[in-house]
């Protein structure tokens, strides 16, 4: 309990917890979460827990943007008079929620007994905010407007590859130090990366690359037929078959936005799919060989090990 207490004050002041039941001396929560500012103005919430009784918790929280991503579990949750769409059903993908606080504002969240939460936060400041100047005059723009709109919320469906990071930073590979805070601040990086390109998405501005307004819905659509059939092995003419476009069109759109070509990100989705099953299920390497194609875990093992400076055994969940 006070070690919640204590962490809790990262998220913002005056932080209180509430229950019905004579106070206790064990902790609401049952499991691992995390609580840090990785750097000034760039704070980590990471949660995989069960509640042990029903709580309400209180905070106030200060100005700035929040992203949120639900794996597992729903949430009753206030900022200020406003209710908050985080949680997820079971039948439900996973989302993604930006929130963005204009001004200082109470957050509530009351949890029941026995509801497993997993998530995480990623908290930015306006400094931090202002001190990044990302992005081009219009993605700076937009984000100015949205930041300065108090309570102003963007919700979006989470694609694999930001599944991927909140499953590692629910599971960082390193125990409690420098590398692991480093390992979360990379993490959290490019989570940020990854809402702002939805958000960007949303806001109609253009990606790198600066395709046109046809082949950037052209990609969109293309990206979410290879998202529907994750389960498939995919070849570069079913791709530009079944979206209606040649091989050569398809190699140009990912090259103008990722840099690299489809077999790559292909190659790349299917390390990341490997990588989570590791983590979170506890997977013989075997079976992440084959779930992401290889036929040998030798061959398996090198490529995860460039994907991500890891061998697959370093990662896996025991």
């Amino acid at each position: 309990m006070e070690d919640l207490t204590d962490l809790s004050r990262i998220s913002g002041t005056g932080f209180a917890l509430l229950e019905t039941a004579r106070k206790q001396q064990r902790s609401p929560l049952k499991g691992a979460f995390t609580m840090a500012e990785l750097r000034t103005g760039l704070k980590v919430h990471a949660t995989d827990a069960v509640a042990t009784r029903d709580f309400t918790t209180m905070v106030e929280q200060q100005p700035g943007l929040t992203i949120y991503l639900f794996l597992e579990g729903q949430v009753e949750a206030t900022l200020g008079d406003v209710d908050l769409d985080l949680g997820r059903r079971a039948d439900e993908p996973v989302h993604g929620v930006i929130v963005s606080r204009a001004r200082p504002d109470h957050f509530t969240r009351r949890a029941s007994k026995s509801e497993r939460v997993r998530k995480v936060n990623v908290t930015l400041t306006p400094e931090w905010l202002h001190d990044c100047r990302f992005g081009s005059r219009q993605e700076q723009e937009a984000l100015r407007r949205f930041s300065e709109r108090h309570l102003a919320h963007f919700r979006w469906r989470a694609d694999s590859t930001m599944i991927a990071i909140a499953e590692q930073m629910l599971h960082p590979p390193y125990p409690p130090g420098l590398l692991r805070n480093l390992y979360l601040e990379s993490r959290a990086l490019d989570l940020v990366a990854e809402a702002f390109a939805a958000f960007n998405r949303h806001e109609g501005i253009p990606r790198e690359g600066k395709l046109r307004q046809n082949d950037r819905r052209r990609l969109d659509l293309i990206e979410a037929y290879i998202e529907a059939h994750d389960h498939k092995k995919l070849s570069l003419d079913d791709i530009a078959h079944e979206n209606g476009v040649s091989v050569s069109t398809l190699s140009r759109l990912f090259h103008s936005v990722y840099g690299t070509g489809v077999r790559e990100y292909l190659r790349s989705r299917a390390l990341q799919k490997a990588r989570i099953m590791l983590e979170r299920d506890g997977v013989s390497v075997a079976e992440a060989a084959h779930a992401a194609g290889y036929n040998s875990a030798a061959n398996f093992a090198t490529a995860f090990k460039r994907e991500f400076g890891m061998t697959p055994k370093g990662v896996r969940r025991s």
